[in-house]
């Protein structure tokens, strides 16, 4: 893994971390300054690159600038953050304010302006110095429920602007929370390495729980073990959990792992698959963060010895582990277990066997080079980097009643890649339109390009079931305004798509492009907010809506406005 070594970047970073300690911005908000979520959070494939403020759930509350800036950048669409502003500061940073309701009146006219340029609701507006300055807490957006959002709030990150790097806002705003509570550890799993070590006499992790700052739990093992937690964090003032800032583990005193939620570079985002126990979450929800890494882990927010956190048991005596959890305030949560060593070689050396007997069972991956994995009608091409340690995959071929192609099984187990790769299928017979057929996972809809009978497209998750699947039948457009004999104020669609899913919407009133905006199948236009002037006359609809296999459905309707 990553060391964090004495760079110009490192002390950049140092440089900023002391003075966020110091500098307090203005309040995102106007109303209490409440958290729901905090910086650095596993989730799947990615941390949380922010915090989360409480918007006192409903949209449309006030949403201020944190310093003083000018607004660079409008978005609409990207990265799951629906309708977001970006203020360039003084300091060196990037405040990005997402999942919006909508834009003070001046910026939003540049969105608006710009998605009838392109014909399109997903824009992105970059904005130079003069354009729109602002003072610390003036107004330049109102807050909503856009984009990968479930319920009202306000996402807030700060980036670096020399480097991308996300670094954590809430140093920014400790003046504005309150927390003397410590972070709670919920359970510990220690881990047998494979075939290297054993835990309770045999090759399987163990689960269990501490309480209070000492623990009597103890815990026989022999060989190589590591050591996992599942904590939360807590604030004053909400029932929310959150991520714990920093994270230690010592071994008879001695420091084997740290983790700091401080910073972190945008592409390290897949590696928490690896730091946390990504099948654990993917079967009970809970995290459980890893004191050891493995050999091509490059997270650069974690710190392990030279044993990359593993401990070896191999006298038979006590040895005493201890978690320290602390938050960004200071209050720590100590937790102790002990682990004893118990000879136990025979069982060490059948481990050793069965875990020679799994890597001859199937296909052998290394995380240091480029992997390709072929079978009848399929080939998986791997980067290097996708990995972070060597693995075996077992791969399953069944036959699929359609006759489009096989099954792939690619794995038994969930098992997450730091980087796509790819996957070629075949059909299995010509086709005389391949750009109706896709590849499908048990999750849904991948995609796929067609060359010479194969369709591939990149994938992140090899404990999927992949298949290709066509889609012939275009989407479903159903109109849901008013009566075509009174006047219009809103148009409305209900649109959905069980096959490849909907790829696009466009529509067009006389001739003119119209926008609609979208929220969970309910296409809506304001026609207020649109060029079309309220001259009570019957005027021609056309909506377009495509599919990502290129089926089409043209809904053609007449209404007054």
């Amino acid at each position: 893994m990553r060391v964090r070594l004495v760079t110009v970047a490192a002390l950049l970073a140092a440089a900023c971390a002391a003075v966020a300690q110091s500098v307090r911005y203005h309040s995102p908000v106007d109303i209490p300054f409440l958290m729901s979520g905090s910086f650095g959070e596993p989730r799947p494939n990615h941390f949380h690159c922010g915090i989360d403020v409480k918007t006192q759930g409903v949209v449309g509350k006030r949403v201020l600038a944190v310093s003083d800036g000018y607004v660079s950048r409008l978005t609409v669409g990207y990265d799951g953050f629906g309708n977001a502003a970006y203020v360039t500061h003084p300091d060196g940073l990037v405040s990005v304010y997402c999942h919006l309701n909508a834009f003070v009146p001046e910026l939003q006219q540049k969105v608006r302006s710009r998605q009838y340029e392109e014909e399109s609701k997903r824009v992105d507006v970059r904005l130079a110095p003069g354009d729109f300055p602002v003072k610390a807490g003036e107004l330049i957006a109102y807050s909503g429920n856009t984009g990968a959002s479930l319920a009202p709030h306000l996402h807030l990150e700060l980036h670096r602007a020399s480097d991308g790097a996300l670094v954590d806002p809430l140093p920014y705003f400790r003046h504005l929370v309150k927390d003397d509570m410590k972070p709670v550890a919920h359970g510990v799993k220690l881990y047998p390495c494979p075939g290297q070590g054993v835990v309770n006499g045999g090759g399987k992790a163990a689960v269990f729980k501490v309480t209070g700052d000492a623990s009597a739990r103890v815990v026989r093992a022999w060989g190589k073990v590591g050591a996992a937690v599942w904590a939360d964090d807590y604030m004053n003032g909400t029932h929310n959990k959150f991520g714990i800032h920093k994270i230690s583990l010592k071994v008879d005193g001695r420091e084997v792992f740290q983790s700091l939620l401080d910073e972190f570079m945008p592409d390290e985002n897949p590696l928490v698959n690896f730091w946390g126990d990504y099948p654990h979450y993917r079967k009970t929800g809970h995290w459980y963060l890893k004191a050891f890494a493995d050999p091509g882990n490059s997270l650069g927010l974690l710190r392990t010895d030279s044993a990359r956190g593993w401990v070896d048991i191999a006298q038979e005596r006590d040895y005493r582990f201890e978690y320290t959890l602390e938050d960004l305030h200071g209050n720590k949560r100590v937790c102790r277990f002990t682990v004893r060593g118990v000879r136990s070689d025979a069982l060490l050396a059948e481990e050793a066997g069965r875990e020679r007997q799994r890597r001859l069972s199937g296909s052998q991956l290394f995380y240091n080079r480029v992997n390709v994995v072929q079978g009848p009608g399929m080939e998986l091409r791997i980067p290097v980097g996708a990995l972070t340690k060597d693995e075996v995959i077992r791969v399953r071929i069944e036959a699929k009643p359609d006759g489009v192609s096989n099954l792939y099984t690619l794995h038994d187990e969930f098992f997450p890649l730091a980087k796509r790769g790819t996957l070629m299928l075949a059909l299995r017979d010509s086709v005389s339109y391949p750009e109706k057929y896709y590849i499908e996972s048990s999750r849904g809809y991948v995609g796929g390009t067609y060359k010479e009978g194969w369709l591939s497209a990149s994938i992140r998750d090899l404990g999927e079931r992949y298949a290709l699947a066509v889609d012939t039948v275009p989407p479903v457009c159903r109109f849901r305004s008013a009566a075509k004999s009174r006047r219009a104020a809103v148009l409305k669609y209900e649109v959905a798509d069980k096959g490849s899913g909907v790829k696009s919407f466009k529509a067009y009133a006389d001739g003119q492009f119209i926008l609609f905006t979208s929220e969970r199948g309910l296409w809506t236009c304001r026609l207020a907010d649109t060029p079309l002037q309220p001259e009570n006359k019957v005027r021609r609809l056309v909506v377009r809506v495509t599919d990502r296999c290129g089926n089409v459905t043209v809904d053609e309707r007449n209404f007054i406005y």
